[in-house]
């Protein structure tokens, strides 16, 4: 009885957790949220293309710092240290790394209007293409978490923390493609099936799961070098 009540008052407070962190990212992103949920209303395209358009311009002042910040207490819970102030560790990091995420945010951003603009005019020429578009994506989609993850973890300047994260994110294959796995899951869960997971869970879970690829990575890595040097 006493394993059982331990063991339900950890998944207590790894519910709690997630749900803390996951409603203050949202609380963050109001803005882009109220924007994401008008989409669904959009009478035309007319109307579909100044919502995405706005969103866009709005992502690297909201929704970067704000994911970062996330990703910035979620490395804690990865790394071993469950104890922490949430909303105090989650400010401290939104302040810290606000001017490193809005300009990855704005360079992120012009990607992906190039990668948007090229899949709608030309991924309906042949399959080849529209094959080339999709591996983009996902890279460009991993390409972000490893983002937002090198951020917090490595102490680096923009440009190296870009660099080094496009190229961490090329390495360890399989990693990449259980990461997006796994994602693809949880938000097509959120979005079809459990939609509540949405304000409570889905960011988060999210960013737990990417952090915890990236940290595997980079934890390879660092016991190659080890390995080279003995």
């Amino acid at each position: 009885m006493t394993d059982l009540m331990g063991g339900l008052n950890r998944i207590f407070e790894w519910v709690m957790r997630l749900s803390v962190i996951n409603l203050l990212w949202i609380g963050f992103n109001l803005p882009i949220c109220y924007l994401a949920l008008s989409l669904l209303y959009a009478s035309n395209s007319s109307v579909l293309f100044m919502l995405l358009a706005t969103i866009v311009v709005l992502a690297p002042f909201f929704f970067f710092p704000a994911t970062t910040a996330m990703f910035g207490v979620v490395r804690k819970w990865v790394m071993g240290e469950h104890d922490v102030p949430l909303f105090k560790s989650y400010w401290a990091y939104y302040k810290e790394n606000y001017v490193r995420s809005m300009s990855g945010g704005l360079i992120f951003s012009l990607i992906w209007v190039i990668w948007g603009v090229d899949f709608y005019f030309f991924s309906k020429v042949n399959v080849i293409l529209s094959s080339i578009f999709l591996v983009g994506f996902f890279f460009l989609f991993l390409f972000a978490l490893t983002f937002f993850a090198n951020t917090v973890h490595a102490d680096l300047k923009f440009f190296q923390n870009l660099k080094n994260s496009f190229f961490l994110t090329l390495l360890y294959p399989f990693n990449n493609i259980l990461v997006v796995v796994l994602n693809g899951i949880i938000i097509y869960v959120s979005l079809t099936m459990f939609t509540f997971l949405i304000p409570f869970f889905m960011g988060s879970l999210i960013a737990f799961v990417s952090f915890a690829g990236y940290y595997q990575k980079v934890s390879k890595i660092q016991g190659s070098k080890k390995e080279a040097i003995e």
